[in-house]
């Protein structure tokens, strides 16, 4: 078995100032929750957009966390573009629910676009 997979949680957005709810788990075969990285379709859609999420009902960021402490552009290498949680997260058919709110007027100003949350789940457990 692999000693790490990438997850995807993709969310619809439906308008602009929307605010969407996400629920899934976690693949059972994975111990822990290393780090995040969320796609948005374009870089100026950064601004202002929000993330919340809850591990196992414990809160890890609020509903109004600033996605850009969480994301980068397309200057950052690929390897590099994960939030990594210092923390051990537990995975392993974890709950993972949150809200993804778009910033409305001024600021991603799409119709309809969908956000990609990729988690990175590993089975390094070293610092349980």
């Amino acid at each position: 078995m692999k000693n790490h997979k990438f997850q995807q949680i993709r969310v619809r957005m439906t308008g602009p100032g929307q605010s969407e709810r996400f629920s899934a788990q976690t693949d059972k075969q994975y111990d822990r929750l290393r780090g995040l990285f969320v796609l948005l379709p374009e870089d100026r859609a950064l601004a202002g957009t929000c993330v919340g999420m809850r591990v196992n009902n414990q809160e890890v960021f609020d509903d109004a966390h600033d996605v850009r402490l969480l994301t980068c552009g397309q200057q950052v290498p690929p390897n590099d573009r994960f939030f990594l949680f210092g923390e051990f997260l537990e995975a392993g058919g974890s709950t993972i629910e949150g809200r993804v709110t778009d910033p409305g007027s001024g600021g991603a100003a799409f119709t309809e676009y969908e956000v990609i949350l990729y988690l990175w789940l590993t089975n390094d457990t070293l610092d349980k």
